[in-house]
């Protein structure tokens, strides 16, 4: 592939199209909001842990409050088992890492770890250092056929899908059409599948900002049409399912060469970075020596250790305990709103639409003044106009604390106006 080389475009032609992003739209929208809950102390909050997080205290005024904004959904982030496994690992290898790209070198521990993880999610698991450099890998990839029969393949994200995947899409959209699903629309999608023999289908399966991908329609469109499906199930993986394999796993059980599950490690799962799932080896092998796999960092000595920690507590019964008691939290919270217009019933994520960034931004500033950090969410994460609150709710939070939390949401609810 060459760089395109043609003439110097006039001075006032050098804005570009803005078909897949408009940061000059969306940085002073995105600004005026965080400048408004900066300037009301909800941002750059020095904290040290009192009783992990349920008991954070500010350094600066002594505040002490619960944090409802962790994606550590099971509280395995401060577990003494995945703690001691990163200084055991650290230990035993005497060196943070190679600094190389890993297809070429790889620690053996780093290969225990892959062979661990394959075990214990049923698929070939090619870890990385995030999911964002899972994601710009493997897209690119995809769109361009090379992951199927080398023919493109129309790139069809749903409208919610996380940034992480959708600031992609002006370099897919170099390789093949790239399109817009409105949010779980499988509609639309199928409209698209029987206009075009090659589809590949970019969601979430638990949604950052509230709601669940419609598992069963989409797996009914792959099996119907022969979608490719890729999936990022980073707020479900550990959170929901058997052994913590997550929500999309539960209707994509075996994974087949169409499908691939793409999955953080450093929220519920209690680690650090990300994980890619793909039933294909050749896939797995193929994905190692290209793009920012090849060139970026893998993860750290110290970031396997916790990894392989962490998965030693996937096998503990305390790991079945941590779900049932988030479990029981999402019921409590669900039954105490019940009536209220809250997105995210069922899940761990909930969000509550205020509409304006001003109103997001009190019912913010008024939980933490009653012990909860809720982070106040505005657009672009959201769209315009549907500025809330996400809270998410964990395994490690008592029920006492969540009753507590559901009284005084609804108190502050009550007298937001």
């Amino acid at each position: 592939m060459t760089d395109h080389v043609g003439p110097v475009e006039p001075a006032e032609s050098i804005t570009g199209p803005h078909r897949y992003r408009n940061n000059q739209k969306m940085v002073p929208a995105s600004e005026a909001a965080w400048g408004l809950a900066q300037k009301h102390g909800m941002l750059g909050l020095v904290v040290e842990a009192v009783d992990g997080q349920n008991r954070l205290r500010e350094v600066r005024s002594g505040h002490e409050f619960a944090n409802l904004s962790s994606c550590s959904y099971l509280g395995l982030n401060s577990h003494p088992t995945v703690v001691e496994a990163g200084r055991a690992a650290l230990a035993e290898e005497r060196i943070t890492g190679l600094s190389m790209g890993e297809f070429r070198i790889r620690l053996g521990i780093m290969e225990r770890l892959e062979e661990e993880l394959s075990e214990h999610f049923g698929a070939h698991v090619l870890p990385s250092v995030s999911c964002g450099v899972l994601s710009a890998a493997i897209l690119p990839l995809l769109a361009s056929g090379h992951l199927t029969d080398g023919e493109p393949l129309v790139v069809v994200f749903d409208r919610f899908a996380h940034f992480s995947m959708n600031f992609l899409k002006p370099i897919l959209a170099d390789e093949t059409l790239v399109l817009t699903c409105p949010h779980n629309d499988m509609a639309y999608l199928e409209e698209v599948c029987r206009k075009y023999p090659r589809v590949a289908y970019v969601c979430e399966g638990v949604y950052s900002v509230g709601g669940q991908a419609d598992l069963a329609g989409i797996k009914a469109l792959q099996d119907r049409y022969g979608m490719f499906v890729y999936l990022d199930d980073s707020h479900a993986l550990s959170a929901v399912g058997e052994r913590g394999v997550g929500f999309a796993r539960t209707v994509f059980d075996e994974l087949d060469s169409r499908t691939i599950v793409v999955a953080s490690i450093a929220k519920a799962f209690g680690s650090t970075g990300g994980i890619a799932m793909t039933g294909d080896r050749g896939v797995f092998d193929f994905l190692y020596r290209s793009g920012p796999l090849a060139w970026s960092q893998g993860l750290r000595t110290a970031a396997i250790g916790t990894t392989l920690g962490a998965l030693e507590v996937h096998r503990s019964p305390e790991f079945d305990e941590r779900q049932a008691q988030l479990a029981r939290n999402i019921q409590l919270f669900d039954e105490r709103l019940r009536g209220h217009d809250l997105r995210g019933t069922g899940s761990h994520i909930k969000f509550v639409v205020t509409g304006d960034n001003d109103r997001a931004v009190r019912l913010s500033n008024e939980l933490y003044e009653r012990g909860y950090y809720c982070s106040a969410m505005f657009f672009p994460i959201v769209a315009q106009g549907q500025a809330g609150v996400r809270m998410m709710l964990r395994g490690d939070m008592p029920t006492e604390l969540t009753e507590r939390f559901a009284a005084d949401l609804l108190d502050v609810l009550a007298g937001l106006g």
